[in-house]
């Protein structure tokens, strides 16, 4: 079987398919043959050596889809055949890959392999940021990367919610794709510096919630971003960690701010119960068109090219690797 294995800390090269034994199902799980694969951003954090290094060479990848082929000892409710969309703790970039048969969920008809691939870690993130932070009706909301895949979901889900939602994005072109993501604004940062124009478009109140994945070196403009009693949630760190200076930050604003962090395993362990029907939920935003997500087609053989594309900015929505 082939599998894509990270054998050092470093760029895209050090991502290898090689051919390893295929592995079975143990008590509770389900086999699934994989028809997609999504990449997350913070499998390539983890190849860049941010945060805990794996023994190496690790497997890599979480989300994956495709049908059933072989069950464990104990599943009940899943058979061979079945269409599902698996979590993993590593081990996606493959052929095939094993996990709980609790986190195995059915996908239904109208909705794609690769759409599926893509709910676990964006489609989830994005569901769990914007309910956890009872965003109603009534709520402005700034998503960072608007149009990449977490950002895409946001722009459905919102518009779903019926918030006000708006989009940080690097270019025109990838503002076309927030834009039918169903953001209700759009701000092209290296055209309008991204804390007036929140401003402008609040008509000087601020946002109520900011959904930051890039922390680095200018995290202190999504305080300035927020409105009186509005909250920062840090998701991510595509630019890197914040300085200690720029997290507490917030406690000079005098405008009673509150900073968040999100882990989407936390969220997973606390709600595993919640997990199917938060999945039915995404799946509906795309039978129903409220989610619009790109996807990009990639082989499993090319995953070194997807992660330097992912890496350069140069991708919208999700890229999804075929074996």
């Amino acid at each position: 079987m082939k599998i894509v294995h990270m054998t050092a800390v470093g760029g895209p090269e050090v991502l290898k398919l090689v051919d390893v034994e295929e592995p079975r199902p143990g008590p509770g799980e389900v086999r699934v043959a994989n028809r997609a694969i999504a990449i997350n951003f913070h499998e390539i954090n983890e190849r860049r050596g941010q945060g805990e290094t794996p023994e190496l060479p690790a497997p890599m990848g979480s989300d994956f889809a495709g049908p059933i082929d072989e069950v464990g000892p104990g599943v009940e409710r899943l058979k061979v055949g079945d269409r599902v969309v698996g979590l993993a703790p590593r081990g996606a970039y493959a052929e095939k890959t094993c996990t709980a048969g609790m986190l195995a969920i059915p996908i239904p008809d109208g909705v794609t392999d690769e759409q599926a691939a893509a709910c676990p870690v964006a489609g989830l993130t994005a569901y769990f940021l914007l309910h956890n932070n009872h965003v109603g009706p009534d709520t402005t909301v700034v998503a960072y990367a608007g149009a990449g895949s977490v950002g895409c979901f946001v722009g459905g889900i919102g518009k779903r919610i019926g918030c006000t939602t708006i989009a940080l994005v690097s270019t025109p072109e990838k503002a076309e794709i927030a834009k039918r993501a169903g953001y209700t604004h759009v701000v092209v940062y290296r055209e309008e510096d991204p804390v007036a124009a929140v401003g402008r478009l609040t008509n000087g109140g601020g946002a109520d919630l900011v959904l930051d994945s890039v922390g680095g070196p200018s995290f202190e403009q999504s305080y300035d971003m927020c409105g009186a009693e509005g909250t920062v949630v840090l998701f991510g760190h595509a630019a890197g960690d914040p300085s200690e200076k720029a997290l507490l930050s917030f406690l000079e604003k005098g405008k009673n701010l509150g900073l968040r962090q999100y882990f989407l395993g936390t969220t997973v362990a606390a709600r595993l119960l919640e997990l199917a029907q938060t999945y039915e939920s995404l799946f509906a935003g795309f039978k129903d068109g409220d989610i619009y997500l790109p996807i990009t087609r990639m082989p499993l053989a090319e995953v070194q090219e997807a992660h330097r594309r992912i890496e350069a900015q140069e991708t919208v929505g999700k890229i999804i690797l075929e074996p």
